[in-house]
């Protein structure tokens, strides 16, 4: 009896490890699909607590809003260093570069816009708008600077020479990215909408697009293809810019918010939920690499002269600027992937 007794015992403490090991979360993997074409290169220190907001190309360096901080780090991405810091900066979000000029723009607190040099990295001029502002996007021509305003839910263009606002368009939800595409059109990612909203020249309605994904956030448009990229609670759609219909998707990781887009090699980089992934947008969209980083952040850019994604971030309570390689140029197009249902 007491043998049976033990043997019992012993197969119901196997079966409870068994149970208790196939419901531990499984680790994911650091690379989605066959070899790998992401690799970290380097983790660069850089000064203050990690809180950071944007990221952006300016005058071939990357400049980065440091929220806590109160300053826009400017780091050389082939020095692999901070080279200046534009400080007294009220809370700076996002940015939104002007290349023909040599200046960006800040959005900061109390319905500010800083103007810094991207020569001396120096504030040159400020001005005031309605509202807050939260998100920056600026047309091609560097005319229109285009403000997005969460609390209020609207997105408000500002002649950049006047210094005055020239319309607005009230939305149905918090303006998350703003992207401009061909003929003056501005598509806008509502976030708690789940839906792109398209704005014309004269900041009128033009366009709902309803997406089969929650939580739409950073958002990229390819002129070439008029397509908009945008990512969702749990992937990235590919969307038909015309219409809004749906033409591609993939899955990332939950949280996955900030996109970058080389267009001359065709793909598309996206950093959150802990990861920075590539995606072939040839053809349709595929996923080509997924890497784990090593970094808590959730805006990155990418160099497409020397082929690296920096993704600045926190570590450990630290800030720090992680480089990762991208290995996929030259490698042959894999098939689009199979459409995943997103939740």
């Amino acid at each position: 009896m007491r043998k049976i007794l033990s043997l019992v015992l012993v197969g119901f403490a196997f079966s409870a490890a068994v149970a208790q090991k196939s419901s531990a979360p499984p680790t994911p993997p650091t690379h989605s699909n066959g070899p790998a074409r992401l690799s970290m290169v380097a983790m660069i220190d850089l000064p203050g607590r990690p809180a950071f907001d944007a990221a952006a190309f300016a005058n071939n360096f990357i400049v980065v809003s440091q929220t806590g901080a109160n300053t826009i780090d400017v780091f050389d991405p082939k020095k692999r260093r901070l080279v200046a810091q534009v400080t007294n900066i009220a809370q700076p979000r996002d940015i939104a570069v002007d290349a023909k000029n040599n200046r960006i723009y800040v959005a900061t607190a109390n319905s500010t816009i800083a103007v810094v040099s991207s020569q001396d990295w120096e504030v040159k001029d400020s001005f005031s708008v309605d509202g807050s502002v939260d998100v920056l996007a600026l047309s091609a021509d560097g005319v229109r600077l285009y403000v997005g305003d969460k609390t209020a839910s609207t997105v408000t263009a500002v002649d950049t020479s006047l210094r005055k606002s020239i319309g607005s368009a009230k939305l149905t939800g918090r303006p998350e990215a703003i992207a401009i595409g061909d003929g003056g059109i501005v598509y806008v990612s509502v976030q708690d909408g789940a839906m792109i909203v398209g704005l014309d020249p004269q900041m009128k309605v033009v366009g709902q697009f309803r997406l089969q994904g929650s939580l739409p956030s950073g958002m990229v448009y390819d002129s070439a293809s008029r397509r908009l990229y945008v990512a969702v609670r749990a992937g990235v759609l590919a969307i038909n810019a015309d219409n809004g219909t749906e033409v591609a998707r993939v899955t990332a990781p939950r949280g996955v918010e900030s996109l970058s887009f080389d267009p001359s090699s065709h793909l598309l980089f996206a950093a959150g939920g802990g990861s920075v992934i590539s995606i072939s947008t040839a053809g349709g969209l595929s996923s080509l690499d997924e890497l784990l980083a090593e970094v808590k952040g959730h805006t990155l850019v990418y160099d497409p002269s020397r082929k690296l994604l920096f993704l600045p971030g926190g570590r450990e309570g630290r800030s720090k600027m992680l480089i990762v390689k991208d290995l996929s140029q030259g490698a042959p197009q894999e098939p689009a992937a199979a459409e995943a249902k997103l939740r």
